[in-house]
């Protein structure tokens, strides 16, 4: 049986050596070691599998020494079946070549060698080891406890070949303030996926750095709602009025979500211009957006806007009616008195013959109070 393996391990083809050296049997073929070791130098990974497979049956010493050399082929296969070996083998003088292998350039092998090491009980011995060996294992949020010193086994997890790591491994980072991962979390601002970009955005979010601000502004451009949605959300809490130009533009994006959170951000900004720009948005499609725009121009304090609050008090949403009165109190407390208020009147007229009966209802509600402002006004609706 020998010969015939030793000629099939010969043969042109990779299959025909490889299922020689699945069939050479170490324990009863005088030759068999022989001929496993030859087969690590084959130029084929697959047969280079099968002979390391075949070699953690022999365990003894040049077995093993074989095998730690196959922990450093230039094909992650192969370091990933040596590394599972060692796992089966049990050989715990192998751990200082294990632990290399935590900070290995491919994701299978990286998780191999940790999971070999785990199952020889192996301990890490310092922060770094015990970040290395829990991202390895797939548990990025783990490894986030052992602070800056999980950063470069994250930052090595964003490029994961599965976009779940990747998006694990910077939620990780959020938790982590490391100037070292910047960069990183910004190149994850491009990942193909789009939740991953999101991710990233978050957890540069506390970074009010200028390069971080303006690439987190290239986001408000995102073919995908959610990252757009995360940049504003995140950009929002810097309350910084030079954004201004930026957030107007999202006032007329697809998404209300979007939306919403540019008033939200532009109603802190008491400036004139903002305010016209947000007064079309009272009769935006998403009653959130009209509620929030209603909220927004009251806090702006600016008269001019009575009358399109006035015409607000119709909605066909209790909480817009509701932010409405609450703005127009803001801006006047008399308001029903007012000359803005007034010219309301003849919308309010025409409203009464509305087909609606809730629109017919709120406005004759808003016109009794105009007509007898010292009655005091009552919340529409």
């Amino acid at each position: 049986m020998v010969w015939w393996n030793t000629l099939r391990l010969k043969s042109s083809s990779p299959e025909v050596r490889r299922k020689a050296l699945e069939n050479v049997d170490p324990a009863r073929e005088p030759r068999g070691l022989e001929l496993l070791l030859a087969g690590l130098g084959d130029e084929d990974a697959q047969v280079r599998c099968a002979a390391i497979k075949g070699l953690e049956q022999v365990k003894d010493d040049q077995s093993m020494i074989a095998l730690t050399t196959a922990l450093q082929d230039q094909d992650n296969q192969v370091r990933e079946a040596a590394a599972a070996a060692f796992g089966r083998v049990g050989d715990a003088r192998i751990f200082p070549h294990l632990i290399d292998l935590l900070e290995d350039s491919h994701s299978g092998v990286r998780r191999t060698a940790a999971a070999a090491l785990r199952s020889l009980g192996w301990k890490p011995s310092s922060r770094e080891e015990v970040a290395m060996f829990e991202v390895a294992l797939g548990h990025a949020h783990a490894a986030a406890f052992a602070g800056q010193a999980s950063v470069k086994a994250l930052v090595t997890e964003l490029k994961h070949d599965t976009s779940f790591q990747r998006r694990a491994a910077a939620e990780a980072l959020e938790e982590v303030d490391d100037p070292q991962a910047t960069q990183p979390l910004l190149a994850a601002l491009r990942d193909e996926d789009p939740t991953v970009r999101v991710s990233a955005v978050h957890a540069l979010s506390r970074n009010a750095s200028e390069e971080v601000t303006l690439r987190l502004l290239e986001r408000f451009r995102d073919p995908e709602t959610c990252v757009r949605l995360a940049a504003a959300e995140v950009l929002a809490k810097h309350i910084d009025p030079a954004l201004a130009p930026e957030f107007l533009g999202l006032l007329a994006d697809t998404n209300f979500e979007v939306r919403l959170s540019a008033v939200h951000f532009l109603g802190r900004i008491r400036d004139p211009e903002i305010a016209q720009a947000l007064l079309p948005l009272l009769a935006d499609a998403d009653s959130d957006v009209r509620a929030a725009v209603a909220q927004a121009l009251g806090t702006m304090g600016e008269p001019a806007f009575i009358q399109a609050l006035v015409l607000a008090l119709t909605d066909e949403e209790r909480a817009v009616r509701h932010a409405a009165e609450l703005a127009l109190g803001q801006i006047d407390a008399d308001w029903p008195c007012s000359e803005a208020a007034q010219s309301a009147l003849p919308q309010l007229e025409a409203a009464l013959s509305d087909q609606r009966g809730w629109v017919r209802s709120a406005a004759a509600q808003v016109l009794s109070k105009l007509h007898a402002p010292s009655a005091g006004f009552q919340a529409a609706g």
